[in-house]
């Protein structure tokens, strides 16, 4: 169980230090490109993409809080770069699914 579990999840069972890191960077990113404080709530998962034509891999970007907003970029954590994050949320700042 998990096995599958962890396939599903996008992840390899292990914990990998370089891919919280990265996470923990794009987090701080994106409370610093809109404008939230420091104790705001961001989480940044990278999830296997289970749809019909979506990449393998994903990386959900979220805001918590009262007003929720999401992000998906179709790329592992690894792969998301500071241009395209800051692109994504100056493009959409209210998020996807608004």
């Amino acid at each position: 169980m998990n096995d599958a579990l962890n396939q599903l999840l996008g992840r390899s069972g292990r914990p990998d230090p370089d891919r919280a890191a990265r996470s923990e960077e794009i987090a701080e990113l994106v409370r610093t490109t809109l404008g939230l404080s420091s104790q705001a709530a961001v989480t940044v998962q990278q999830l296997a993409c289970a749809e019909p034509g979506c990449p393998p891999i994903e990386t959900k970007l979220a805001v918590l809080g009262p007003e929720p907003k999401r992000w998906t970029i179709h790329a592992s954590v690894s792969e998301v770069d500071d241009d395209t994050v800051r692109r994504i949320l100056t493009a959409r700042p209210e998020g996807d699914c608004a």
